[in-house]
């Protein structure tokens, strides 16, 4: 009964043309062998992938022999390759499953590219659905882990994903399909083992029927993110982080926070603390991310990666600076608009030694232009509105110990050039 099964899911969900050459990710066990077969009695001319991944030694190498001889009796044609996962866990992270799904993946991809096939089958089923479906639950999962197993990825296909296995299992067995079984699919030191062989048991003991309507569940959530997706396809994070209102606005702001952060290692924990932090608009609070900070800055949530204190500058009488620096101090004037942010006029006079050109630190204290009495730059920046991530960029020039300029903010009162009076050192912030 699976072929005319397959048949229907092939076009129901458009996932292979007919008659059209598909690779077959082949790895010489029961699912791979059935799926194979089905293929084949449905006309499709099929090339057959198989990946040794080094994992289990002679017993790899004898599975890899018996397919490639088990495809030539079959007129079959045949890749292979030997992966070599252990020599990957020294230059990438993850688990040596994951890294072998990936590696084995990108092999894939890249012999169908090099045949000229645009479709890779693999033989996931709706055990493997609910398999992935109970163990994504119990590390805590989101919109990804909710979707399941997807019919099609990329090239990828998986005609089998709404077949139980006792079904494939029974194909096999009437049409006296061989396959070798992988010893490591019965060991209980891999949790989706356990999963399968003794959590899946109990739970079909406890509600006969329980795989129907937990793939049923799968398929209702796919449809609702999908859904959901789509509503929320106008709503964006922009580049300098997440608005408050966007998640104020939306009628589901968890889950747009944790899918603008997946990426970033967020703890599932932490989703609800940020939500708070930002309701209460707690300024200033700080979370961490695997590759830096979420700041609660004035009107949104922002990325704030580490950095390190700018380098300061000692500057001679030639007023020399390297590239490198924030600042230009020239004698000539380099023209452009003359205001405290632009291009600002020094007196000479003022400017004796030593100078010097730093990062501000907290604490310093100037008496603006223009103003009474002196005040802190921090004051100054978040008067200014700088976000909280690039005050860090922020620049002072100092004589004598002195604050001269809040580079791109203000100038200190005394250093201002005053129009005809002596010599003018022309300052120019560099974007």
């Amino acid at each position: 009964m699976l072929v005319p099964e397959v048949r229907e899911a092939l076009r129901v969900h458009g996932l292979l043309e007919p008659g059209a050459t598909v690779l077959v990710a082949l790895s010489g066990g029961l699912d791979s062998m059935v799926l194979l077969h089905i293929l084949r009695r449905l006309g499709h001319p099929v090339v057959a992938a198989h990946a040794e991944h080094g994992l289990r030694g002679a017993e790899g190498e004898q599975d890899q022999a018996w397919l490639l001889q088990w495809c030539r009796e079959q007129g079959v044609p045949f890749e292979t390759t030997s992966l070599h996962v252990p020599r990957l866990r020294g230059t990438a992270n993850g688990s040596v499953e994951m890294l072998a799904r990936s590696a084995r993946a990108e092999w894939l991809h890249g012999t169908a590219l090099r045949l000229g096939i645009r479709q890779v089958a693999t033989a996931h089923h709706r055990d493997d659905v609910i398999e992935t479906l109970l163990l994504n639950l119990m590390r805590g999962t989101g919109l990804r882990g909710w979707r399941g197993i997807p019919r099609r990825s990329g090239p990828f296909i998986r005609p089998l994903l709404d077949v139980p296995r006792e079904a494939i299992a029974a194909y096999a067995s009437d049409q006296a399909i061989p396959f070798r079984e992988d010893a490591s699919n019965t060991d209980p030191a891999f949790r989706r083992n356990r999963v399968r062989h003794e959590l899946l048991p109990l739970m079909r003991r406890m509600s006969p029927g329980c795989d129907r309507a937990i793939a049923r569940s799968v398929g209702h959530l796919h449809e609702l993110i999908v859904h959901w997706e789509v509503r929320s396809g106008d709503r964006s994070v922009d580049g300098e982080g997440i608005p408050f209102e966007l998640l104020e606005s939306a009628p589901l702001p968890r889950l747009v926070l944790h899918e603008a952060l997946r990426h970033r290692g967020v703890h599932p924990a932490q989703l609800d603390r940020i939500l708070r932090a930002v309701a209460h608009r707690r300024t200033g609070a700080r979370f961490q991310l695997k590759d830096g900070q979420l700041l609660v800055d004035r009107d949104r949530l922002r990325w704030s990666c580490p950095a390190e204190a700018g380098p300061t500058y000692t500057i001679g009488a030639d007023l020399a600076l390297p590239g490198s620096a924030p600042v230009r101090l020239l004698r000539d004037d380099p023209g452009g608009v003359v205001d405290e942010r632009h291009v600002v006029r020094l007196a000479a006079a003022r400017l004796h030694g030593p100078l010097v050109l730093r990062p501000w630190r907290a604490g310093d204290r100037f008496r603006p232009h223009g103003g009474r009495g002196s005040r802190l730059v921090s004051d100054l920046l978040i008067d200014a509105k700088v976000p909280r991530d690039r005050k860090g960029a922020v620049y002072v020039l100092c004589a004598a110990g002195e604050i001269a300029w809040v580079v791109g903010h203000r100038l200190s009162a005394g250093f201002a050039a005053q129009p005809g009076v002596g010599d003018v050192i022309f300052g120019v912030p560099v974007p």
